[in-house]
């Protein structure tokens, strides 16, 4: 069964996130990853006011082959990269058959969230990155038909995400496992924030699962 699952890698295991020490104040957001029969090529965006710098530390990596900017707008471009001799984490996703669906940088580290055919290609995958030096934590896995519960409870994805994440750390249970604080500093926000998305999503879960059937 298709499962859709949450990774994460320090920046410095990625070869985008290397060129990012260069120009930390640039964010990524990967467009799509394509295998050939050359490497591995990402298109990406790449956003802030020192693309150049960023395109120079990425072209010096001797890991990456090619890199072409594609199109540029006021605050940021559109660029292409060739990579063949890394074997990190896009080539553990491409060995796994998984699909990339987003991918965001929290602080010191990217975030990945994948669709895989089923929880053994996931497994795959941690296998490969431990076998290749890259430091990937899986921060949770479920199948497709609880991924989209949070569209039938009417959770936002937040909501959704920091609720599952509270239940399996154990903030639930009594005495509690984790706290807002811990919590905050998984998702980069704040222990209120955290409070908050937890209140709206219980509020919400609650609405649509109990409170209608009521009514």
């Amino acid at each position: 069964m298709s499962v859709i699952a949450e990774v994460t890698v320090p920046v410095a295991d990625f070869p985008l996130g290397r060129a990012l020490t260069a120009a930390p104040e640039m964010r990524i957001e990967l467009e799509r990853v394509v295998p050939t029969g050359e490497g591995v090529m990402p298109f990406f965006w790449v956003w802030g006011d020192d693309v150049d710098s960023f395109v120079a530390a990425l072209e010096s990596n001797p890991a990456v082959d090619r890199v072409a900017v594609l199109d540029r707008l006021d605050d940021g471009a559109l660029v292409e990269a060739v990579w063949s001799d890394d074997p990190g984490l896009i080539e553990g996703v491409i060995e796994s058959r998984a699909t990339l669906l987003e991918v965001v940088r929290r602080e010191d580290w990217w975030v990945f969230r994948l669709r895989s055919p089923d929880h053994g290609a996931i497994a795959g995958l941690q296998r490969y990155c431990a076998d290749n030096g890259v430091d990937l934590r899986l921060n949770w896995i479920h199948t497709l038909s609880e991924f989209d519960a949070g569209e039938q409870y009417g959770l936002t994805d937040d909501q959704r995400e920091t609720l599952v994440a509270a239940f399996e750390a154990g903030y639930f249970d009594d005495p509690r496992g984790t706290s807002l604080a811990a919590l905050g500093e998984r998702f980069g926000i704040s222990p209120r924030a955290v409070s908050k998305r937890l209140r709206r999503g219980l509020r919400n879960l609650v609405d649509a699962a109990l409170a209608d059937r009521d009514r």
